[in-house]
């Protein structure tokens, strides 16, 4: 059992650990790595068995007599939102109303018996919903295998035996259904529906004529709390848009192209006439944009550096004052919705001059044109907001 113990607990800490060596990818979707100590629970409960063989079956008693009672203890790590792993501590009384001859017990017929097992766990929520870390009630099937001791009285049944030889003990096939439900990210209620093979001769039981049986099952029913342990959530990673890459890519190009014809030009023409400065009223392009993703009015962290030399200008120019304007791309959502969702980009925007460069309110003002104007061609491009100044 040592030996036994020991790979149990060994498979567990190396699903742990090899979960920090690779991303996370559930669904499609990769998630952000996070610490060795991050996606831990531990659980604790209680409930009933029930031993199921011929012999029981046909003794005709009723369920509540052949009820039993067991504790669980379990410890384990959710790898990504849809797999983890567990070990699992339990054990309890077993009841029996077969009047059967038992082979070598002669003090009643209920026994005890202490086990584990590990399990690999499936959201089976998560990976057909969608990953939401608010979700109430998260449906959870497992599969496993483990191992069970079986006692008299909490003691071993063979008592001129050492404690692991010609005992009463079975490897152990395991499954069943956790029902999770969540009073908080941290804190939630479980309902453990499982089912375990183990070999027929567990209740000291000698095959019966002609059946050959050789496996027997355990149903049982723990309820308890579950408590977890670090970060609970997983981040989704924040993908760079490639078209994004390109958009600034175009500016960096064609701001380079304008200095390399600046610089050819000469630095003065006494042939030309003097050219009196037109003053033009109308707003000036900054410029600068903040681009967005798909049905996002979040700004990114490559974005960010727009905003700031946005708020540079309006630090170096006192009296000057910007009008943001947002937009959406006419190919994703429909008018009303694009409409809504430009508006959020533009307060957004005006937003973060505000609170984190400390503009005044009085210098920012915003607009949003949904899908109804488009300033680029490029659809892609259009998921903007624009700076003008006045």
């Amino acid at each position: 059992m040592k030996k036994f113990s020991l790979l149990l607990i060994t498979a567990l800490f190396a699903f742990g650990m090899g979960a920090q060596e690779v991303q996370n990818v559930s669904n499609g979707t990769v998630y952000l790595k996070d610490k060795a100590g991050d996606h831990w629970f531990i659980g604790l409960g209680g409930g009933t068995n029930i031993y199921i063989t011929k012999e029981e079956n046909d003794a005709n008693a009723s369920i509540g007599d052949r009820l039993g009672w067991m504790g669980q203890f379990e410890v384990g790590r959710w790898n990504s939102p849809i797999w983890g792993a567990r070990l699992v501590l339990d054990g309890g009384l077993i009841k029996h109303v077969a009047d059967v001859p038992r082979v070598g017990v002669n003090s009643g017929n209920d026994h005890n018996w202490l086990g584990g097992h590990v399990d690999l766990l499936w959201n089976m929520s998560n990976s057909l919903a969608g990953y939401n870390p608010d979700r109430v009630w998260n449906f959870i099937p497992y599969v496993g295998g483990g191992y069970m001791y079986g006692m008299i009285n909490w003691k071993k049944p063979v008592e001129d035996n050492v404690t692991f030889k010609s005992q009463n003990q079975s490897l152990t096939w395991n499954a069943g259904i956790i029902n999770n439900f969540q009073i908080s990210r941290g804190v939630a209620i479980f309902l453990d529906l499982g089912a375990r093979i183990f070999q027929g001769n567990f209740d000291w039981t000698p095959y019966h004529d002609g059946s050959h049986r050789e496996w027997d099952l355990l149903l049982t029913g723990v309820a308890g709390l579950k408590f977890g342990i670090g970060k609970q959530e997983f981040t989704p990673a924040e993908l760079m848009d490639y078209n994004l890459i390109n958009d600034l890519n175009s500016q960096i190009n064609r701001l380079r192209a304008e200095n390399e014809d600046l610089r050819k030009r000469p630095e003065f023409c006494p042939e030309c006439p003097e050219v009196v400065p037109t003053v033009v009223e109308e707003n000036v392009y900054v410029p600068n944009v903040v681009f967005f993703r798909i049905d996002s009015y979040k700004i990114d962290k490559g974005q960010q550096v727009n905003v700031y030399n946005t708020a540079e200008y309006l630090k170096a120019n006192p009296n000057a004052k910007v009008n943001i304007v947002a937009y959406a791309d006419r190919q994703t959502g429909n008018p009303a919705y694009n409409m809504a969702l430009s508006e959020k980009r533009a307060k957004a925007v005006a937003n973060a001059l505000i609170n984190e460069y400390e503009i005044d309110s009085s210098r920012v003002s915003v607009d949003w044109k949904g899908d109804t104007e488009q300033p680029y061609a490029e659809n892609d491009w259009n998921r903007v907001a624009i700076f003008f100044a006045e």
